[in-house]
């Protein structure tokens, strides 16, 4: 276990470890002799792609922030990046505190990071401060972005050199000068129990953690004494271009990435998501003025029209699913500048020895839902790491999840490995959710767990948002967009940014029956999901035309619905029908994920204009009530990200308990009786009735010719 000492939060140490500096270095016989971080390499750690536990290896908390070098000699502290630049004045509050530790002369290795409201480190939130050094702008940050320092390693203490030392004796030193808590932080670990760490820093949606060889000491290179295995892959590419906007983005529509290899940069992916509009527009200043006519990719460059070019000084971090055969990335999200590193410092970081030579001939294996990891599937656990932003994040899968809560940064609690028991216990079954046909809240799990085949193909890897009733229809209801805190550990979950709440929201993702049965069990009756997957969250599966009557009769719906049916079959496209749940329908076109979601929505409203200009008498685009003049709306506005439609087979909070189903559309016809489809009706039709909408999840659709059709037709 580790050894704790008592201090009050906030505090630096007190005298007792102050007078323990001395003898502890003496007993040691650490070397006399003073290390200059101008001239000393940082340590690096090799990247691995799976955990594991070892005797004579200390495991860390993977911090995600700006590593650092902090000295101080006397009254003069000092900050160092890794790229050399000296930012002492950008942290002014870890200055201080480590002016207040009790000793005069140290270099300690650390890592300064911005902690969210759960206390995990976030590189989105700590950019606000990274670039700042105008004291004025720095104070004003300092409230609003505090940050933190935590220090995992000591290289000189009181002058004496450390470096040559165990890491278990560095860090037992480290430990005397530097507090649990406060501005300046030990950064603790725990001994042998690697997998189970992996289990829980995934579980606590951390970045990852670092293995370290015990007896291993600072040698100030990439060296297999340090390890790191990330919950998902991270690491830094060199900006060489960019693409121009689609739809209604500015600035830029997606950077082109690439990484150095034998001095020459070779080109790897182009990233388009992560970013809002002011990272855009940060990052478009910042490219503009490095525009160059000629790519500088040595290789794989992409051809054609609509790229641009910068020189390559810009460094970016990305965040990523795996690594392809061919070298490049699968699901990119931008997750920031990174101005501590130099360009010619990114090369690929290799997941293993044999990844390392082979470069990129490993093949991805698959989870339990079948998505690519980059790690075999027992080694990972079911839940999604939720530090996840966006982001988009995606889930390992095991049977077995271990949790440890070895108390490290005082922030993982203490608990052996155990099976994750996946049970769900129904709470006020006999409830009455539907007064006028008496239906149960156990009437609504029951029918959620039977329709679990059906309506799960729609939910997984999807953001879902809930709205509960807990006293029935009749009752109060309330949207939940984040997953509350005492979810259990084996429900999946992932924090995407929200530009329009500017906070991360926690979404619930529904794999499985029983984590289906567990946000019924909340009350949750209808079921909203997001058109995109977690994999490409900018980039919708299909687009949706919502037919909403709203005072006109159901038999135009049913007209408006065949007329956008047969346009949509002029324009070589295909088309899926299912009811709402209430007295529309709604239309949806495969896109495949091909597109972003300002593409579909300018898209979607150029077909509903077709659609009104086909029966200009029944339908309409006027949006307010009073502006239809009883006729249909086509509505094209939810063609959004973070916008939401009632996914098929999902229940709706209405007299009858009516559910949104799935349609063939020779269903469509004046007989259509969008009422007949209940929680009773609806599990014997999935049986006799193979699902006429499930193409929707995997074709795609080629919307530039669908537009050149269109053109041609109006000339």
């Amino acid at each position: 276990m580790i050894e704790r000492r008592s201090a009050a939060p906030g505090t630096p140490g007190d005298a007792l470890d102050a007078g323990r500096i001395a003898p502890r270095l003496a007993a040691l016989g650490a070397p006399r002799g003073d290390v200059d971080p101008r001239a000393q390499p940082f340590m690096l750690a090799v990247l691995e792609d799976r955990p594991f536990s070892r005797p004579g290896w200390l495991f860390e908390i993977k911090y995600d922030g700006v590593r650092v070098f902090a000295s101080r000699r006397g009254a003069d502290v000092e900050l160092r990046g890794r790229s050399g630049q000296v930012v002492t004045a950008r942290y002014p509050e870890i200055t201080a505190a480590l002016s207040a530790l009790p000793a005069s002369r140290f270099l300690v290795d650390g890592e300064i990071v911005a902690l969210d409201e759960e206390g995990r480190s976030s590189f989105q939130r700590l950019q606000a401060r990274m670039g700042l050094s105008a004291p004025r702008d720095v104070e004003r940050a300092m409230s609003e972005v505090p940050v933190t320092a935590i220090f995992f390693d000591c290289l000189a203490l009181e002058g004496h050199d450390l470096r040559r030392l165990p890491l278990s004796e560095r860090k037992a030193c480290l430990q005397l000068v530097v507090p649990l808590l406060g501005a300046v932080r030990y950064g603790d670990h725990v001994e042998e129990r690697g997998e189970a760490f992996f289990a829980a820093a995934s579980e606590r949606r951390l970045e990852g953690i670092v293995a370290k060889k015990a007896a291993g000491a600072y040698t100030g290179e990439r060296s297999r004494d340090w390890i790191k295995i990330k919950c998902h892959l991270r690491q830094e590419f060199v900006i060489g271009g960019y693409t121009d906007p689609q739809g209604s983005r500015g600035y830029f529509g997606a950077l082109h990435l690439g990484v150095y290899e034998n001095g020459r940069l070779g080109y790897v992916s182009k990233v388009g998501t992560g970013f809002d509009e002011a990272a855009l527009k940060r990052l478009w200043t910042a490219l503009e003025p490095l525009a160059r006519s000629t790519s500088p990719f040595s290789s794989r460059s992409p051809m054609g029209r609509g790229h641009h070019w910068v020189e390559p000084r810009l460094v970016c971090e990305v965040r990523f699913s795996d690594w392809t055969r061919d070298g490049g990335i699968r699901h990119p999200a931008f997750e920031g500048l990174r101005a501590d590193k130099r360009a010619e410092e990114c090369r690929r970081e290799p997941t293993s020895p044999a990844e390392g030579a082979l470069r990129g001939s490993r093949p991805a294996s698959k989870d339990l839902h079948g998505n690519e990891v980059s790690q075999p599937e027992d080694s990972r656990p079911k839940r999604a790491s939720r530090s996840v932003r966006p982001e988009g994040l995606r889930a390992g899968a095991r049977a077995r999840q271990h949790r440890e809560r070895d108390d490290v940064a005082a922030r993982m609690d203490s608990a052996a490995p155990e099976v994750v028991q996946r049970t769900v216990t129904v709470t006020n079954a006999q409830k009455i959710f539907w007064p006028a046909e008496g239906y149960t809240k156990g009437d609504l799990i029951d029918y959620y767990r039977r329709i679990a085949p059906a309506l799960l193909p729609y939910l997984r890897d999807r953001p879902l948002v809930l709205t509960r009733y807990p006293d029935g229809i009749g009752g109060k209801s309330f949207f939940q967009h984040d997953a509350p805190a005492f979810a259990p550990s084996w429900i999946r979950t992932a924090r995407i940014y929200s530009s329009e709440s500017r906070r991360d929201i926690e979404y619930f993702v529904v794999d499985g029956a029983d984590a289906l049965a567990y946000v019924a069990n909340l009350g949750a009756i209808p079921l909203h999901v997001w058109a995109s997957r977690l994999g490409s969250v900018d980039r919708p599966d299909w687009l949706v035309l919502d037919l909403d009557p709203k005072g006109a009769p159901f038999a135009d719906v049913v007209r408006v619905a065949q007329a956008l049916r047969q346009i949509l079959g002029r324009l070589e496209l295909p088309s899926h029908v299912k009811t709402s749940g209430a007295t529309g329908l709604h239309v949806l076109v495969p896109l495949g994920a091909r597109y972003s979601y300002e593409e579909a929505r300018s898209f979607g409203r150029l077909l509903a204009l077709l659609g009104v200009e086909a029966l200009p008498e029944i339908s309409t685009v006027a949006r307010p009530i009073r502006s239809r003049g009883g006729k249909v709306y086509i509505d094209f506005g939810q063609n959004g990200q973070g916008l939401t439609v009632v996914a098929p087979y999902s229940v709706r909070p209405l007299p009858g308990a009516p559910v949104s189903c799935p349609l063939r559309w020779n269903e469509v016809n004046a007989e259509l009786d969008p009422s007949r489809f209940t929680i009773e009706t609806v599990p014997d039709r999935v049986r006799r009735v193979a699902d006429p909408l499930l193409p929707v999840l995997s074709a795609a659709v080629d919307m530039t010719a669908a537009i050149e059709r269109i053109e041609k037709r109006l000339r």
